[in-house]
Order: structure tokens, then sequence, then C-alpha cells
């Protein structure tokens, strides 16, 4: 699986230049990079998600709003819940990077079809799963034991 190791290894590439670019760390990309892809949630849905503690994520977000990138915002269903949001500006700023990258991974995956797709996305979808079980597996155990942002 040389080819997925090398893979993983350019994306991560793309994204600690992006971040630099951006003016942020790699775990602050990271949070926002879930908020882009799952949409707004609490802070602790995105210790969850993050894999940080809910003291990181805080500072994580304090970060991230003094660069302008997300938000807090009040649950318009339940107003004594907040929610963190990246905003347009920290959308925008992102795809003025990944934008590129996108349309050209797009061109790529156009010489396949649909079927060899699906079969790339189960693959995908799999390693990630495991991939985040395995983070679960390699973290101690403990409420409060999550890597430090930063």
């Amino acid at each position: 699986m040389l080819a997925f190791r090398e893979y993983s290894s350019a994306v991560d590439a793309v994204n600690q230049i992006v971040g630099e670019r951006m003016g942020i760390n790699r775990t602050d990309h990271r949070v926002l990079e879930i908020l882009a892809r799952k949409g707004p949630m609490t802070a602790g849905e995105l210790a969850g998600d993050s894999h940080l503690t809910t003291g990181a994520v805080t500072a994580v977000l304090d970060r991230l709003e003094r660069a302008g990138y997300a938000r807090r915002v009040r649950d318009t269903e339940d107003r004594r819940r907040v929610l963190v949001e990246q905003t347009p500006e920290g959308s925008a700023t992102a795809m003025q990077y990944y934008g590129p990258f996108m349309e050209r991974s797009f061109q790529v995956m156009a010489k396949y079809t649909p079927e060899q797709l699906e079969v790339v996305r189960d693959f995908m979808r799999g390693a990630a799963e495991l991939t985040v079980d395995y983070v679960e597996e390699l973290r101690p155990k403990g409420a409060d034991s999550a890597e430090p942002a930063g």
C-alpha cells in the first residue's frame, strides 16, 4: 500500500502549506477542516471529532475566531446551545487554495467509471474508519488526555 502512504503524505504536505498560508497551525487547520466538512457543531462534538480535549478546542476556537475563520453562534433551535461554524471568510480563504486542487482531482477522477470510483470511495471510507479507530486505540485513556492544541 505504498501508493496510499504516498498519497497520505502528499495531502499532509498540502495541508501543512495551506495552513501556513492561512496563518494557522496544523491543529487549527484540522479543526477548520472538520467544520468545513461537517458543518456547525458544538465544541464538545468538535472535541470528539478532532480527538482534542474540550480545553484544547476552546483555545483552537479562540485562535480561529481571532483569525476570522470560525465563530461561535447560538443554536436557533435551542438557544442554550452554542454552535461553532466556519465563517464565509474562512471558507473563501480555504477555497482559494483547495479549489484548484479539487478541480485537478475531479479531472483525474473523470477517467474512471462510476463503478470504479465507487470502489475507490469504499476503500477510502474504510481506510478513514480504520484510521479513526486506530487513533482511539493509540490515545491514552482518560477524559483529558488528548493531544494539546498548538
